[in-house]
């Protein structure tokens, strides 16, 4: 879940160190932060890492890791 939530964080720092504004926080991406980081933290879970820094990748990478799975699907022909 640690390594799914670091891309929103740096993402919302970069926001805060330029100077932008900051994004309208609603109910919904709020909710939907939180699924996104659980589902990840399942799939890492999953994945069964040898060691943490590996479930940190995985978290961190698993918008790619899934888009990979979901395009190099088996076919059900």
């Amino acid at each position: 879940m640690f390594g799914s939530a670091l891309p929103e964080v740096l993402r919302l720092y970069k926001l805060a160190v330029a100077g932008q504004p900051q994004p309208e926080f609603r109910w919904y991406y709020i909710v939907m932060s939180c699924v996104f980081i659980v589902f990840a933290g399942i799939f890492t879970v999953a994945w069964k890492p040898e060691n943490p820094f590996k479930a940190i990748w995985v978290g961190v990478s698993f918008p790619v890791l899934i888009s990979t799975m979901i395009q190099n699907a088996p076919s059900l022909h």
